[in-house]
Formats: structure tokens, sequence, C-alpha cells
């Protein structure tokens, strides 16, 4: 994999909420990279309303790419599962793993409406299904995301329906609040189980990008490139895994603030 390694999650390509309109403006963030690797939910391959925007995108991404040497990966996520080639990267011999995050929690995405409406279908997925390996779960994970497609999309970038959308109804709030509130915890239990070499572990995903180093695993969100959060980079480059914030100008993305370089011997 040629480096320096990009690592950006969350494009969510044609959604109408999505701050991507155009891929050109990700010109000034790739810069540089030999490989670009996007950690899930790069399309809206699941959403009909947005499916055919989303398409071209994608294709303009590969294009953009192609043309400037890049390498382009791409890990399934929850929105694009038939899409991803891979489940999750491993980087530096698996100390470092990179992955969507919608195999933490069993149900995938614990926040969506659908969940409630299809928990008897979901039951039924989790009594039929073995998980040994990390192969299974990601397994079960694209059946999740299949079932749990919703029927129609919000289709506002401004915050505050976003927020509202978000907190609506209420018993979607809490449990949005309590998926937040156990993101790391899961991820660690996640870790333990499937990776337990792994010292970094980067997922996107929950929208709620940050960064947690503690007990022996530094977890890193990068967010998302929908509002009302804000999204991170990554690089691996030499040794060196680096974390910043991704930098949006009128009518370009770049990087910002360095948050965090840490040393992978």
């Amino acid at each position: 994999m040629k480096q320096p390694v990009l690592i950006l999650s969350d494009l969510h390509l044609g959604h109408s909420a999505s701050v991507i309109d155009d891929i050109t403006a990700l010109e000034p963030l790739i810069a540089g990279a030999g490989t670009l690797i996007i950690n899930g939910d790069t399309w809206q391959e699941l959403a009909n309303d947005f499916r055919v925007v989303g398409k071209k995108l994608l294709d303009d991404l590969h294009t953009m790419c192609s043309a400037r040497g890049i390498d382009l990966v791409l890990i399934q996520g929850n929105h694009d599962p038939e899409t991803g080639q891979v489940g999750y990267m491993p980087l530096a011999g698996g100390k470092i793993i990179l992955t969507h995050g919608d195999c933490v929690f069993p149900e995938g995405a614990p926040w969506s409406r659908m969940v409630s409406k299809r928990k008897n279908e979901l039951r039924q997925i989790f009594l039929t299904t073995n998980i040994v390996t990390i192969e299974d779960r990601i397994a079960l994970a694209k059946k999740v995301a299949q079932l749990l497609i919703p029927p129609t999309y919000p289709k506002s970038r401004n915050r505050l329906l976003r927020i509202w959308d978000a907190v609506t109804p209420p018993s979607r709030a809490l449990r949005m609040i309590i998926s937040w509130l156990c993101m790391v915890s899961e991820t660690r239990k996640f870790r333990n189980r499937f990776f337990p070499q792994c010292e970094i572990l980067v997922c996107g995903h929950f929208h709620r990008a940050g960064i947690w180093d503690e007990k022996n695993l530094l977890v890193i969100n990068t967010g998302s490139f929908m509002p009302p959060g804000g999204a991170y980079w990554c690089e691996w480059n030499e040794g060196l895994f680096t974390v910043g914030m991704v930098k949006k100008s009128e009518s370009a993305f770049a990087r910002g603030e360095i948050l965090g370089v840490w040393k992978i011997p």
C-alpha cells in the first residue's frame, strides 16, 4: 500500500445533507496521498432518493484519484455494504485497524428508527447467526444494513433541522445518547474479541468525531461530512499516525489543525 495513507469516512456522497456537492472540493484534502481509504459510508448506495447523484460523485472520486495516482480503497459501511472491497483494513501489521463501526453494535445503528420496526426480523437474524470470526461479524453487519433501510431520508442540510430529526421521536434520541455514551467501551470490547493486537482502532459511523486514549487502546472516530458534526482526517506514514481536523472553506476542504501524532514501532 502506497504511503502516505490518508483515511476519511462518512462522505455520504449523494445525500442532500452531505456537505460534498462537488468531488473537486476534496482535492486539497487528499493532495499528496499515495492511498486514500474511505472507512465506510462513502456514498448512499441503499437510498433510492440519492443513488443517482451518489453514483456520479462516486465515479468522480474514482476518476480524480486515478488522475492523481492515488490508490482508492473503500471499506464497506452500513449505507454502502456492497461497495466496499473489505469490511476492515489492518495497517502496521495489525496494530492499526480501520473498520466503519457498524460492527461494534450487533444491531448496527441502534438509533435507527427501523430497529424497533424490524425487531422481530433482527431477533431472527441474531438467533440464526453464529459469530466466531471477524468475517462473521462483518457478514452480520451487512445483513442488518440491508434490513434497516428506511423508506425515506431527511433531506435538509440545516443544522437545526438535522438536530431535530436526530432527537425525534424521543425514544430515538435516547437510543442515540446511549449509543454515544457506550461507543468507546463497546469499541474496546469489540477490539478485545476480534483484534487483541490492535493499538489504534479507527471508525466513523457514529458521526461523533473524537479521540479517546486509555486502557492500552487509542480509539478514534473520524466523524462525518454531514452536519451537525465535523470530520477528522488520519494519516499513516513512515511509522507515524496523525489525526487532524478537516477544515472547510467556502468551496473546498483541507487538512486543518493536527490533534495528535502517535509513533507505532
